[in-house]
């Protein structure tokens, strides 16, 4: 289905624990240390398994209908991207934690562009398949309108809400799970699912740091090892496990009850991960966490966002400017962004004091549900915002300036990044999708 094309390689930073890491795109509010990878024990050298991902959108669009038009918004895979693309930068700290809130960044929201109510909406005779004015439909006949990013497949199986998307390291299989209990894995050659794991239970999250993959389950979360192919049960959560992050050799559960589970990595094989504690404080379930630097920070059901010094492991602050579930959380620079069911994007920044403060609010007319940003072949940072409606936002930061979208028929609550500009999406339907950001760098 799927001919070898391009050879993806993954950073050696992604080996250590909030330091290059993919999902977070940048750097955080505090400056970051290097982590403890939690598998010291993986042999140096290169890798001799099969890293590469062959996806590509020639054959996708011909198995699909979607082949290209002369007026797509999108250019191909294929085609070559414009000026140098710059080598890739290590994530570096723009300012420190005592930074003033009087920062010269221009945080505002995005005026009309100009683009045509055309560009807002897909065709839903395109969609269905029957759409008969071809070309000449004033609407779009593609699941996205960016220069070059083209989605390259779509993974049929799940049936439901997609909560969990990894490609761990050293592997050339991705996996899923979704609440309708399945965990499926597929081949990153051929784009078929080679297993499928009746979880007997509805997962609530899946993540992969390194070459391990984390699965969270009700009052347990499973670990598994791709290379050594070790596979753990931890006890522990209290509840569904909504979410999951790795950072600075500790491993975070957050649950359905509100509690987030600790775990230290060891160097001991029989036991790799060692429960320290459970976080208590939220009011309702957590459904999202980050690291950056020495801080772990938690969104959740109760409307707040409590940080956690990984120091003490104790909270520090809790953060209230929210009116609804927080979402998603991500670091960039020395800023904290937030999303909400509110319909607001929040940026937090550092005062003198060290505490943090909204110092702006984008205001949607949608729920947001997830956020993730990557560097483009210029090095500039965009951040995607998915919204309730099924359509994903693409802005620049920090002007937020809309450089295009995604389009989707059900909300799509998952977005992962993977390497090489390769962008994972999943939404409340259970489809998933592999998108090609060409040129980008991530």
């Amino acid at each position: 289905m799927f001919s070898p094309c391009i050879a993806r390689r993954y950073s050696q930073g992604r080996r250590n624990f909030g330091v290059d890491r993919d999902q977070d795109f940048a750097a955080d509010i505090v400056p970051r240390r290097p982590g403890v990878p939690f598998d010291n024990r993986v042999k140096k050298g290169p890798y001799k398994g099969s890293r590469n991902l062959v996806w590509t959108s020639k054959e996708f669009q011909a198995s699909e209908g979607n082949r290209p038009r002369k007026n797509d918004a999108y250019v191909s895979m294929n085609s070559p991207v414009s000026g140098n693309q710059p080598t890739r930068r290590k994530n570096v700290v723009y300012g420190s934690r005592s930074l003033s809130i009087s920062s010269n960044r221009v945080w505002r929201r995005s005026g009309d562009s100009g683009s045509p109510k055309s560009r807002e909406r897909v065709c839903k005779y395109w969609i269905s398949g029957n759409c008969k004015k071809g070309e000449e439909c004033q609407f779009l006949h593609s699941w996205c309108c960016f220069p070059g990013l083209v989605m390259v497949a779509a993974l049929e199986g799940h049936r439901k809400d997609i909560k969990g998307i990894a490609l761990p390291e050293g592997s050339d299989k991705l996996y899923s799970v979704s609440s309708d209990g399945a965990l499926r894995i597929w081949d990153c050659h051929t784009g078929q699912c080679v297993h499928e794991i009746n979880l007997q239970a509805e997962a609530g999250s899946l993540t992969s740091e390194g070459s391990w993959v984390f699965l969270g389950l009700p009052n347990a979360l499973k670990a598994f090892n791709v290379q050594t192919c070790k596979d753990l049960h931890l006890s522990g959560p209290v509840g569904q496990v909504n979410s999951i992050v790795a950072g600075n050799g500790m491993l975070f559960a957050g649950t359905s009850s509100g509690s987030i589970s600790v775990w230290k990595a060891t160097d001991t094989e029989t036991d790799p991960f060692k429960h320290l504690t459970t976080l208590e404080g939220h009011s309702g379930e957590v459904k999202c966490l980050i690291v950056g630097g020495q801080t772990l920070y938690s969104g959740s059901v109760d409307r707040t966002i409590k940080v956690w010094d990984l120091k003490t492991l104790q909270c520090i602050t809790t953060l209230t400017e929210h009116n609804d579930t927080v979402t998603s959380l991500l670091c960039w620079e020395q800023y904290l962004l937030s999303s909400s069911l509110d319909g607001t994007i929040k940026v937090w920044g550092s005062l003198e004091s060290g505490n943090l403060k909204v110092i702006h609010t984008r205001r949607e007319e949608h729920s947001v549900y997830a956020l993730c940003g990557l560097h483009d072949a210029e090095a500039k940072p965009i951040i995607f915002c998915s919204y309730l409606n099924g359509t994903v936002g693409i802005y620049d930061l920090p002007s937020y300036e809309e450089r295009g979208k995604m389009f989707s028929t059900h909300t799509i609550g998952t977005l992962t990044i993977g390497p090489q500009g390769l962008l994972f999406s999943g939404d409340k339907s259970g489809k998933l999708r592999v998108w090609n950001f060409g040129g980008s760098k991530v």
